[in-house]
């Protein structure tokens, strides 16, 4: 499939912060892509990006699941979490409507001509890892925030052994000039106000630019292998409050804390999203780079200086 540049593509998910930058590479490389939206407003936004907007709700069957017969189908499920504090009643309606928007969207393509399925998981299904970093092979030790997405984890290994052609994509801590990075790191920094740290250097992540994993997951379409899974992070963790210290920095602005104690994060965020945002988790890309992947920001500050620069524009 590499350098086929003419293949119809069916992305769900389309106007959150992944699905925009994917829509961005897609069409830059010229092929029709169909975005999937909820509103009339997310619809003109794909048109202004040069997709076809296709109104429909993934929780729901649809005249959209025509439209999902695609040369390639990317399914980025919309990101659950919406407020800081998950409840774990919450947390089971998420995993509930996590399993049926994957159902609607792949039984829909099951008997169609889709060669390739990129399937946009999380990394939080391995669980607390450690800051030694693993590979896709480590067996699956999901936290209570993970154990949300595992069951739809779970269910994909029936679709691949009924032929499905997919492709699993975990993507860890994914910034850029958008979602939780524009509220939480970029907004308060450049306004002065304070940003929100739990304990006191916090864990070890990967991050990964979101252009460079729009990148990757289109590299994936191409030259995945089905049935495989694959971590989509830069080759160097960071601490996770290196974000906002390094952003500063480099924006030469003074950093503002609001430092919440570790004792007191399970008050803040919740049971569910407690050890999740608290464990080092590390991941190793060398799986990634095997199939020929390179990363257009293969470290943190270059990935922000990228940003600021766009900022600046």
């Amino acid at each position: 499939m590499a350098g086929d540049t003419a293949a119809t593509t069916f992305i769900t998910g389309a106007d959150g912060f992944v699905g925009r930058a994917l829509v961005k590479i897609l069409v830059a490389r010229g092929h029709q892509v169909f975005g999937l939206t909820q509103s009339v407003e997310a619809a003109e936004r794909m048109r202004r990006a040069g997709a076809v907007p296709v109104v429909g709700n993934l929780l729901e069957t649809g005249q959209w699941q025509d439209e999902a017969s695609a040369d390639w189908v990317f399914h980025i499920p919309p990101h659950p979490v919406s407020e800081l504090r998950v409840t774990r009643k919450r947390a089971a309606s998420i995993a509930r409507a996590r399993v049926l928007m994957d159902a609607h969207l792949l039984d829909a393509v099951a008997a169609g001509p889709t060669r390739r399925i990129v399937y946009v998981g999380d990394t939080s299904c391995y669980g607390a890892i450690g800051p030694r970093s693993i590979t896709e092979d480590e067996p699956l030790r999901p936290s209570a925030w993970g154990r949300c997405l595992t069951p739809a984890l779970d269910r994909l290994d029936g679709y691949v052994v009924a032929g499905l052609p997919i492709v699993t994509a975990l993507p860890g801590w994914v910034y850029g000039n958008g979602s939780w990075f524009r509220e939480r790191v970029i907004a308060p920094v450049m306004a002065g106000r304070r940003v929100v740290q739990f304990g006191r250097s916090g864990p070890w992540v990967s991050p990964i630019h979101v252009h460079d994993c729009a990148r990757a997951i289109v590299h994936l379409a191409e030259h995945g292998e089905p049935g495989g899974r694959y971590f989509l992070v830069n080759s160097d963790p960071i601490r996770v409050h290196e974000f906002a210290e390094t952003f500063a920095r480099l924006a030469r602005r003074p950093l503002r804390v609001w430092r919440v104690p570790t004792a007191a994060t399970r008050l803040v965020v919740g049971p569910v999203l407690a050890d999740h945002i608290q464990a080092d988790a590390v991941f190793s890309n060398i799986r990634l780079r095997g199939i020929g992947f390179r990363f257009q920001y293969p470290t943190l500050e270059q990935g922000l200086q990228q940003i600021l620069g766009a900022l600046h524009e």
